[in-house]
């Protein structure tokens, strides 16, 4: 669907680690998350008003009978490219609010 933004994985029977991924569609306006199970290809509709990690934690609990290690990360790079573009529109922010203090 779209580009994985947030990791949920914990372990089931046997140590195996399930995951359950936030996938976020830079298509739509304002951007769309999904939640995908890596390993059965679950995802609900997200007509709800349910928190996305909850939903994320009962489907690995219920489906995967996987409960114990649990562990919720960023992408790496989407959390990097956040930290880059805030402080560059923060100062935009202000030049323009400088802009238009100067012109008035």
């Amino acid at each position: 669907m779209g580009a994985a933004i947030r990791h949920f994985t914990a372990i089931g029977p046997g140590d195996q680690v399930f995951t359950v991924n936030i996938e976020r569609d830079f298509r739509y306006d304002p951007y769309r998350d999904f939640l995908v199970c890596a390993h059965c290809g679950w995802s609900p509709s997200l007509l709800t008003t349910r928190r996305l990690d909850a939903m994320a934690w009962e489907h690995l609990a219920d489906s995967h009978e996987a409960s114990r290690g649990r562990a919720a990360q960023e992408n790496e790079s989407f959390r990097k490219a956040r930290g880059v573009a805030l402080p560059l529109f923060a100062v935009l922010f202000v030049l323009i609010a400088l802009l238009v203090f100067l012109a008035s």
